[in-house]
């Protein structure tokens, strides 16, 4: 019993790095622009169709995808920010929230049209194999999706304290009217946030391909996981996220095994609703 207690806990709490990672772009947008981008599970899926496009022409590795998908996401990001949603910013925080509402049904109905409705795996036949060491079992795609996440959140995290361009999108939010005074654009900082965010989402979104099957309509699956994660977290704090995705993946996990796979989700959107009315601001209260 102890045993099997053991290995739900370490592979809920690797799942929950991976979890961590699709929630970190939408973290970031929530605290930088108070933005919450519907469409972001389904950038995550477009990640994924992307690296399953390449790795066909290409016939490399999903991992190596990594390295084109993610500035091309980077790419679609600063670009849909500049000339979409910075028209609307200024017209209240529900206008970008329909924005990106409309945007992921047609990102949806692109993808039904082009690869159709068959499910589909980045998964590579390394990430197959068992692992056991001393008596536990790691599942090999969460560990990929564990070391990731906290390797992006280090990188994330150097970013925003060291650079002048993460030090900007952490003063534009705190005090926007001081940040325009010595010259920091919001309009341009927002840009590049965008583009931050959506490659942090498309690297997730390989690794996720490489974790489950996908279909053009899993999108949604996935913002409202990474919606829980943030908001248990805090919006915003990207430490609250990665302890959020831990929760969210120990929650799931157990879920499913005391109650089934069909009844996982209620009970990780149970423990969703009694930590929040616990501690409603969430756990770090939304610090970047």
């Amino acid at each position: 019993m102890i045993n099997i207690i053991a290995n739900l806990f370490i592979n809920g709490l690797l799942l929950g790095g991976l979890f961590a990672l699709t929630a970190f772009g939408l973290s970031i947008l929530a605290g930088i622009m108070k933005v919450i981008n519907i469409a972001h599970g389904d950038f995550a899926i477009l990640a994924a169709y992307l690296a399953l496009t390449i790795m066909r022409f290409l016939r490399i590795d999903p991992l190596l995808c990594i390295l084109i998908v993610a500035p091309i996401m980077f790419g679609v990001g600063y670009l849909f920010q500049r000339f979409t949603i910075n028209r609307v910013l200024p017209k209240g925080a529900n206008q970008p929230v329909l924005v990106t509402f409309a945007l992921s049904i047609v990102i949806q109905n692109l993808l039904l049209l082009v690869f159709t409705a068959d499910a589909r795996s980045l998964t590579p036949n390394y990430l197959l194999m068992s692992i056991n060491i001393f008596s536990l079992s790691p599942s090999p795609r969460y560990l990929l999706g564990f070391v990731s996440a906290l390797i992006v959140f280090s990188a994330i995290f150097l970013f925003f304290k060291k650079t002048y361009l993460g030090k900007a999108m952490r003063a534009v939010p705190f005090d926007p009217e001081a940040a325009k005074m010595i010259g920091i654009k919001s309009e341009v900082v927002y840009n590049y946030a965008a583009g931050l965010a959506l490659l942090v989402v498309g690297i997730a979104g390989v690794l996720l391909g490489m974790a489950f099957t996908f279909y053009p309509d899993t999108g949604p699956t996935y913002v409202l996981l990474s919606f829980g994660v943030v908001v248990l977290g805090g919006l915003g704090s990207l430490k609250g996220s990665l302890v959020g995705g831990f929760i969210i993946g120990e929650a799931l996990v157990f879920g499913g095994y005391l109650f089934g796979s069909c009844f996982q989700l209620m009970f990780c959107y149970l423990v969703i609703l009694v930590i929040l009315y616990l501690r409603p601001q969430g756990i770090f209260g939304g610090k970047l």
